[in-house]
């Protein structure tokens, strides 16, 4: 008995023994697992910070990625594209260039009649369709007179085009000094045209009349014709609204690009930055609007030409700028051209493409024609003289566009904007639980850094309650201590003491561990609450110095209104635009 009873002994002592040596080695490995946990706390608050600057860095480039993607997909269409149109109507560019030097060769009377029909008759057998080989075959027999040939060939021309048949060959004639034919020809032109649908090539009409091309007795007809229609038109207010908006979105094309790196902390923190943005970016436009039309205003006339280069450039505007076949694959390259211009951009090379391409309409009624020579002289192909007798004749249209493009901005303009910090708005919010601040920048700047410092003051205190050392821990632990020493007892007898004691001293040492590490804990955010109140502060104030730029800048651009305004209200008019208004 008594030998089982120390056998039974020796093995409690061996097992404490053993417990013993446990506890010391999870001990050690507690205090070294305590060192490295503040050394990956270190490391977690660096890392983090990096992973934010990272991902920021990342966004960009993806953003930058897809642009670039953008650009090199629309400098590949835009090859496809022009090279279809070279495939499918580059021989046209034949039949034109032919046009205007067969009218040369017959002012020198360097080329044989001969010549001029042998060619002009190949282009007709290679191009049948096209209503300018006709036309030139009938310019070649009216050379030698051939008068069926000639009747014949413009009946054939004139059935496949004959509104540019009949303006070809009334500026032809008026080349040639036939005022009278020329003006029956033009006569005709315009008895056949609806002003609510006119095709493109009116534009012709609209560049002869800045020119005085067509003569005294042709300038008077196109004027009346002109008078006649933006009367009739412009009593439809819907017309007028539709001009309007044409130089609405005129304006907003001139919008700068406000980049959020420009105002950091604005852009982070408030969540109407995109309103304070779009305001920034439509006031812009004001700007770069008038300098383009003040360069426009001031850009000389090009008036040292004589009448017959004058037609011939109207001649070449017409036979190569208003062929509706081609105006697919015109507006499928307006639109690549202003991807590439945008820097890939899509949404502003859309709107961009949009605004171009009513110009590359196939109908337009006349007073949205003159609207896009004003405004796209160059998918018209309209000279800069032209252009600045549209702008005339739309300058009333110009002026509601303007007021009614500040109004809109205007009433979307915020004269205060919120500002959130989050929760994670720094490393010091994320570790010691910052619940969230909500203000505004009407707030004076006192009572919201009081406002911000009390939100800190509850979140700090919150988290200085939930790592602090309780005294339940005492009751927790000496409560675990107590059942493993009655269990001792119940398995080893009396035994159970030295279980007692070991447990005892591990509970001691757990309870000593957590009210330090709670301790260390209690210590730092003390230590820091300060800094990490500070650092909000200063978040807090460069947003609102950021938000007082804005408005400075906004003033500024704001301001460049009445400039465009007067710009516009000096632009000269013609008489027609006068007798209009009359």
């Amino acid at each position: 008995m008594t030998e089982d009873y120390t056998r039974n002994f020796q093995q409690v002592l061996n097992a404490v023994s053993s417990v013993n040596h446990n506890l010391s080695t999870v001990s050690d490995q507690v205090t070294e697992v305590t060192t490295q946990v503040g050394v990956v706390s270190r490391d977690l608050t660096v890392t983090t910070d990096e992973l934010r600057e990272l991902r920021k860095d990342f966004q960009e480039y993806v953003l930058q990625a897809e642009r670039t993607a953008n650009v090199q997909r629309s400098e590949t269409v835009l090859g496809n594209v022009e090279a279809a149109l070279e495939r499918e109507y580059g021989h046209y560019k034949v039949v034109r260039r032919t046009s205007i030097g067969t009218l040369q060769a017959f002012d020198l009377g360097n080329v044989s009649n001969h010549t001029v029909q042998q060619i002009s008759e190949e282009l007709m057998i290679q191009t049948p369709r096209y209503w300018l080989a006709p036309a030139l075959v009938a310019l070649a027999s009216w050379s030698r007179d051939d008068e069926d040939l000639c009747s014949r060939s413009i009946d054939a021309a004139f059935s496949r085009d004959p509104r540019k048949t009949s303006l070809f060959f009334a500026l032809t004639l008026r080349r040639q000094g036939r005022l009278e034919s020329s003006t029956r020809w033009l006569k005709h032109y315009l008895s056949s045209l609806d002003p609510h649908a006119l095709s493109r090539e009116f534009a012709v009409i609209l560049e002869a009349a800045a020119q005085d091309a067509f003569g005294a007795h042709g300038q008077q007809l196109i004027a009346a014709q002109l008078i006649e229609w933006n009367q009739r038109l412009r009593a439809d207010q819907s017309v007028v609204a539709a001009q309007i908006t044409a130089w609405q979105n005129e304006i907003s094309l001139h919008r700068p690009t406000v980049v959020d790196a420009e105002f950091p902390h604005l852009s982070k923190i408030s969540p109407q930055w995109d309103d304070v943005k779009q305001a920034l970016e439509c006031a812009g436009a004001l700007g770069f609007t008038q300098a383009k039309y003040a360069q426009i205003k001031n850009s000389p006339n090009d008036l040292g030409l004589s009448t017959i280069d004058r037609l011939d450039d109207i001649l070449e505007l017409l036979v190569t700028e208003f062929d509706a076949e081609e105006l697919p694959f015109q507006r499928d390259a307006v639109y690549h051209r202003a991807v590439i211009e945008h820097a890939g951009d899509l949404d502003r090379a859309r709107q961009e493409a949009d605004a171009l391409n009513i110009a590359l309409e196939e109908t337009l009624d006349v007073i949205s024609l003159q609207t896009q020579s004003a405004l796209r002289p160059d998918l018209l192909g309209v000279s800069i003289g032209t252009q600045k007798v549209a702008i005339g004749v739309s300058r009333d249209d110009f002026q509601h566009a303007v007021g009614a493009f500040t109004a809109d901005y205007r009433m979307k303009y915020l004269d205060k904007v919120e500002l959130t910090l989050d929760q994670n708005h720094s490393n010091y919010a994320q570790t010691l639980g910052f619940k969230g601040w909500k203000t505004d920048t009407e707030l004076p700047q006192a009572e919201a850094e009081k406002s911000l410092a009390g939100v800190w003051e509850s979140s700090v205190a919150e988290y200085l309650e939930r790592v602090r050392f309780k005294e339940s821990y005492y009751l927790k632990a000496g409560g675990i201590a107590l059942a493993v020493s009655v269990l001792g007892f119940l398995i080893f007898g009396l035994g159970g003491l030295l279980v007692l004691l070991v447990s005892g001293a591990a509970a001691g040492y757990m309870i000593w561990k957590n009210k330090t590490d709670a301790e260390k804990k209690y210590q730092e955010a003390l230590a820091v609450r300060e800094q990490a109140f500070q650092f909000s502060v200063d978040i807090y104030r460069a947003a609102v110095a950021e938000y007082v730029d804005t408005k400075i800048l906004y003033s500024d651009e704001d301001a460049k209104e009445q400039p465009l305004l007067n710009l516009i209200g000096t632009w000269p008019t013609v008489a027609v635009r006068q007798e209009i208004s009359a």
